[in-house]
């Protein structure tokens, strides 16, 4: 069986939340897309700014103190840098180093673009624990200006990139922390939204299911609050009033008809039937009276089902339940039709062989089954099989009648079920196309299950019952 989740992941709610959860993680990662390039950004614009800074007052410091100055200052800031995120080299025109905390020029360097009139923005690694928390040796990045003070000294002033590193190492992790968790909740949003929703709509198919199987005086519950539910619950409920009312309506018209003919039809093969006895046998009148009165009863029978079958639709009458035995009913109507089956050399077996109680009307059980039955013998070729079979489960009995005349196509056992509908290969045998129409009745209101399979050869009509329990 099919589990909650898996049910709410299949349904269109859950995918249009998901679309939402997609948006949401989408605007999510171009926020932090957003701050990473801002930030970023505004660190690199800060070291350049600090960058300028230091060669300023090294460049000042050659200016009014000369060579001796600069080294003492790069001394001075070395030893302030308490972060010691600061580089600085002064060497001569031989590049040797006079100051500075690198052991040496740089060889390998990345030019970014000039620096003022003849100096070079340049990224480079040095190997060190510049600005680290521990005493790790490793790579480190560098951004710094290289830019002659004279023609004898030149000076390299520059920042360790660790900082934005170590900012832009935050950021990350922030980003897929806060995806991951955004992800989550939406995801979790998404369930509980889609459930609420489900909640509203499980009532209405619920409602739904009971009306398509009869009950038209149910009616889709709502909550008037207000919202886009209640008034689809709303409009649908007086959809259905109207349609009860004119399903009433045509009920009704039909019952009174059958009511209103029912009597004078009665009467009409009262006085034939007084008529036929008053002439003598081999008159040819009386065979014409005998055909009269069989079509007569034939009309009474098929109003007799259209008020059955409308009494059963509307459950106007006081339904009589008690236990019934469906192996005792199914034994008395083999035997009952087995001579009828004899006369067409047909084979009628029953293999119902233990008790089978059910809570139900017997009569109408009976009646169910009988026309099930007759149905067979009526499309059974000579020769053929009618067999009665049971099969038992913990709550419910089935009951097959399998025959192996022509069967009835998928596309119309649907079709067999409605009034009046017969096949066109079916036209010119007796019948009135209510006998399955009736069994159908039969079945609602024992809340039976009808079902028509393909007996190969043949149709096998299961009729499945729920089992009665002992009180």
């Amino acid at each position: 069986m099919e589990s909650r989740l898996a049910r709410i992941v299949k349904t269109f709610t859950f995918r249009l939340a998901l679309v939402y959860v997609g948006l949401f993680g989408l605007s999510v990662i171009l926020l932090f897309a957003f701050i990473y390039s801002y930030e970023m950004n505004y660190l690199q614009s800060q070291i350049n700014d600090s960058i300028r800074m230091q060669y300023t007052y090294l460049r000042d410091e050659y200016r009014q103190n000369g060579s001796g100055g600069v080294e003492a200052r790069i001394a001075e800031l070395i030893a302030n840098d308490a972060d010691g995120n600061e580089v600085y080299l002064l060497v001569n025109n031989k590049y040797e180093k006079l100051a500075g905390n690198l052991n040496g020029w740089p060889a390998q360097v990345t030019k970014e673009g000039p620096f003022e009139k003849d100096g070079n923005w340049v990224r480079f690694h040095i190997e060190g624990t510049h600005g680290s928390t521990s005493d790790e040796v490793r790579s480190i990045e560098v951004k710094a200006v290289m830019i002659p003070l004279s023609k004898w000294r030149y000076v390299l002033a520059g920042q360790s990139l660790q900082s934005n590193e170590r900012v832009e190492q935050t950021i990350v992790q922030t980003f897929w922390a806060s995806l991951l968790l955004t992800l989550f909740m939406a995801f979790i949003g998404a369930i509980v939204m889609t459930r609420s929703v489900m909640r509203r709509i499980n009532v209405i198919n619920r409602s739904a299911y009971t009306i398509m199987h009869g009950n038209l005086s149910v009616r889709i519950p709502f909550t008037r609050g207000g919202d886009e539910f209640d008034e689809l619950s709303a409009n649908l409920n007086e959809m259905l009033d109207k349609i009860e009312t004119l399903m009433q309506s045509i009920g009704q018209f039909a019952n009174n008809i059958a009511h209103d003919l029912r009597s004078p039809l009665n009467r009409i093969v009262n006085r034939l039937d007084a008529g036929l006895r008053r002439i003598e046998d081999g008159n040819p009148a009386r065979e014409l009276l005998e055909k009269n009165i069989h079509d007569m009863q034939e009309l009474i029978g098929t109003f007799n089902s259209i008020l059955t079958i409308t009494e059963l639709e509307t459950d106007a009458g006081v339904r009589a339940f008690e236990p019934c035995d469906l192996q005792r009913i199914i034994a008395n109507l083999v035997e009952f039709y087995e001579p009828y089956a004899a006369d067409k050399d047909i084979a009628l077996i029953s293999t119902v062989a233990i008790p089978l109680i059910v809570q139900g009307e017997k009569n109408l059980l009976t009646q169910a089954f009988a026309n099930v039955i007759d149905n067979a013998l009526k499309f059974t070729p000579k020769g053929g099989t009618i067999i009665v079979s049971s099969q038992l489960e913990e709550d419910k009995a089935d009951i097959m009648i399998s025959d192996s005349g022509p069967g009835i196509p998928e596309e119309y056992r649907g079709k067999v079920f409605e009034k009046f509908f017969r096949l066109e290969k079916s036209r010119h045998t007796r019948g009135n196309g209510l006998g399955l129409s009736l069994v159908a009745a039969i079945a609602r209101i024992h809340n039976a299950i009808i079902t028509l399979e393909d007996n190969h050869p043949g149709l096998k009509v299961r009729l499945s019952f729920p089992l009665s329990t002992p009180s």
